[in-house]
C-alpha cells in the first residue's frame, strides 16, 4: 500500500466496520480495517536470507514451544533486505480473532480491491518520530503500542472500562523503568472525537513517508497466502531459469567444443596434404602450397621429360593443317579445340556422318589413340560430334 491516496480507511467497531471520515478517492485500489486487536504481540527478527518462506519456516520453528496448541497465525513484516539477509519484525495474531476481523472485509470488497488489516495504533508512529508510546481508543477499547528506534516492541490491549489513560502510561513508565529506558514521546487518538478521526489520513500520510515498510503490514490470511504463492512461483521460475540457462551454457560449450575440433581437423588434413604432396612431388619446397594440382602436373612432365615426349601444340595444327589440305572436300566445322600435352579434343559439326568418319580416318592413321567420335544430330546443321585423339 505504497499509494496512500488511493485507500479508503475503516475502523473496526462492535457493530462492524465504519468508516472514517476522509475525501474519497477517484479510484479505490486498497481497503484497511484499523482494528483494536485484543491479543496481537510483536516481536523483532534477524535472518541472514531473505525468502519469505524460509522466514516463515524460521520464525515458526522459533515459536512452535509456545504455539504448540495451535490457533496462532504469524506475519512477517519485512523492514530491510539485501540479497542474502533480512530484518523485520513478526506479528502473532491468534486465529480465532483474525477470523472475526477479517469477515468484515467481504462486503466492502469491490472489484480489483486489496484488503489489508492493521492494529490500530500502528500508523500512528510519525506524532512520536518512532520513539514512545501511542494510544488508540475508542467506545470500548484502550489499544496502545510501545515504539523504540521505528519498529514497535510492545502490544498491549484493555477494556476501557477496566483501565484508564492514566493507568496506562504508568504500567508503561513501569516497563521501561524496568528495563532502564525513557518512556519518550506519547500520542493520543481518541476514535470517538470526529475531529481527531478526521486527522487520521494525513497520519497514516506522514507514517508512510517516515517509514514506508508499514504499507506492506496486513495482517490478513489471505494476503499472506497470495505473497507465499508469488514467492513461491518465483522462486521455481528462478530455478527453471537457472537449469534452463545452464543447459544453455553446456549446449554452448559442446559446440564451442566441436567447433574447435572441426578446425584442427581440417587444420591437420591440410596440413597432411601439404606433406603428401611435398613428399610426392617437391621435398625440398617449404611454406603453403596453394596450387597443389599445378604442382602435380609440372612434376608428372618432368617425370616424363616435359612436353617433347607428347605431341607439340605447333605440330597438332601441322597435322591438322594437312588434312583439309589432302582432303579438300572434307566439310568440317571445328567449333572448339582443347590441347593438353596428352591429346587433343575436338568439337565440331558436319552436313553428314560421312565426313565425320573421314575426319576421325585422317586422325586415326596419325596418332596411335583415336576412339569413335560421339555423334548427335542438330537440326539445321546436321551432325555435332566429339573426339579425343590421344598420343
Amino acid at each position: 500500500m505504497r499509494r496512500y491516496e488511493n485507500v479508503v480507511f475503516f475502523r473496526v467497531t462492535e457493530n462492524g466496520a465504519e468508516r472514517i471520515p476522509a475525501p474519497a478517492p477517484k479510484r479505490v485500489k486498497h481497503i484497511v480495517l484499523m482494528t483494536p486487536l485484543k491479543s496481537v504481540a510483536v516481536s523483532s527478527f534477524s535472518f541472514p536470507f531473505s525468502n519469505v518462506l524460509r522466514i516463515r519456516e524460521a520464525l515458526k520453528l522459533q515459536t512452535l514451544p509456545y504455539a504448540a496448541a495451535g490457533g496462532m497465525e504469524l506475519f512477517p513484516s519485512i523492514v530491510n533486505k539485501t540479497p542474502r539477509s533480512s530484518g523485520g519484525v513478526v506479528w502473532f495474531v491468534p486465529s480465532g480473532e483474525l477470523e472475526a476481523v477479517t469477515s468484515l472485509s467481504s462486503p466492502l470488497e469491490t472489484g480489483r480491491v486489496e484488503t489489508g488489516v492493521w492494529p490500530a495504533p500502528l500508523p500512528l508512529v510519525s506524532r512520536i518520530r518512532g520513539e514512545g508510546v501511542v494510544f488508540w481508543l475508542d467506545k470500548n477499547n484502550v489499544s496502545s503500542m510501545l515504539w523504540r528506534g521505528g519498529l514497535p516492541v510492545l502490544c498491549r490491549w484493555k477494556a476501557r472500562g477496566r483501565t484508564t489513560l492514566d493507568a496506562e502510561l504508568d504500567w508503561f513508565r513501569s516497563y521501561c523503568k524496568s528495563r532502564e529506558e525513557e518512556l519518550g514521546e506519547c500520542f493520543v487518538l481518541n476514535a470517538e472525537e470526529p475531529s481527531e478521526l478526521a486527522a487520521l489520513p494525513e497520519i497514516v500520510r506522514e507514517s508512510l513517508e517516515l517509514y514506508p515498510w508499514l504499507g506492506e503490514v496486513n495482517l490478513s490470511q489471505r494476503a499472506l497466502d497470495s505473497a507465499v504463492v508469488v514467492e513461491r512461483t518465483v522462486h521455481l521460475l528462478s530455478r527453471a531459469v537457472f537449469w534452463i540457462l545452464l543447459m544453455g551454457l553446456l549446449v554452448l560449450a559442446g559446440n564451442g567444443l566441436r567447433y574447435y575440433e572441426a578446425r584442427r581437423s581440417i587444420d591437420e588434413i591440410r596440413d597432411r596434404s601439404s606433406e603428401l604432396y611435398r613428399s610426392a612431388f617437391d621435398p625440398s619446397r617449404t611454406g603453403r602450397i596453394s596450387d597443389p594440382l599445378g604442382l602435380a602436373r609440372s612434376k608428372v612432365e618432368e617425370l616424363r621429360g616435359g612436353v617433347s615426349e607428347g605431341h607439340p601444340l605447333n605440330e597438332v595444327f601441322a597435322d591438322l593443317g594437312s588434312i583439309f589440305e589432302q582432303n579438300p572436300s572434307m566439310d568440317v566445322t571445328l567449333d572448339v579445340i582443347r590441347y593438353n600435352v596428352d591429346g587433343v579434343m575436338y568439337s565440331g559439326s558436319a552436313p553428314d556422318r560421312e565426313k565425320i568418319q573421314e575426319f576421325w580416318s585422317a586422325w586415326a592413321a596419325r596418332a596411335d589413340n583415336v576412339p569413335y567420335p560421339s555423334i548427335n544430330t542438330a537440326p539445321g546443321v546436321g551432325y555435332r560430334f566429339d573426339m579425343n585423339v590421344r598420343w
